[in-house]
């Protein structure tokens, strides 16, 4: 399953800032006060919204790979899909609970209420609405980077080993 390379990116990156940033947290049971808090920094930090796309993306691969099995069938397949796409739909809240679960393993309740105050700042609001384009951005810097001292590496090691002899 291929799901949208930035959206997927951009949920990976402030996955692991949301985990790396986190201190240790008590490991006691989540109270449901404890989980109130989790979704509330959830839902102010935005950083999860392009899990969003997950069900209509899988509802056209799943399409995309029945359609291949039996073209001729492309309306039926396509109406069934969809069907079982919006049954599937209400599930989403589970992956919301397990989502605010892993935070509330890494946060204190405490931490997370002053995670969603940041969030409902001014500037907590332009960080979250900005972060997918600065990871993306940041993204194509790591590997313009990494290209450019990767090849200057590579041109310095070559010379550096026909000076003692190497041919290459």
């Amino acid at each position: 399953m291929k799901l949208n390379r930035t959206a997927f990116r951009a949920a990976a990156l402030a996955m692991g800032i949301v985990v790396g940033l986190a201190g240790a947290a008590r490991a006691d049971e989540v109270t449901p006060e404890h989980l109130a808090a989790a979704k509330s920094a959830i839902d102010a930090a935005k950083n999860f919204k392009g899990f969003d796309n997950l069900l209509p993306l899988l509802a056209q691969q799943t399409q995309n790979r029945l359609i291949r099995l039996r073209p001729d069938q492309h309306q039926l397949i396509s109406q069934v899909v969809d069907q079982e796409s919006l049954d599937l739909a209400s599930r989403r809240v589970d992956l919301d609970n397990d989502v605010a679960r892993i935070m509330a393993k890494y946060f204190t309740q405490e931490e997370l209420v002053q995670i969603a105050a940041f969030y409902n700042t001014t500037a907590g609001k332009k960080f979250a609405d900005l972060l997918p384009k600065v990871s993306t951005e940041a993204l194509q810097a790591v590997k313009g980077w990494s290209d450019r001292v990767g090849e200057e590496l590579y041109e310095k090691s070559v010379a550096d080993l026909k000076k003692k002899g190497v041919e290459f």
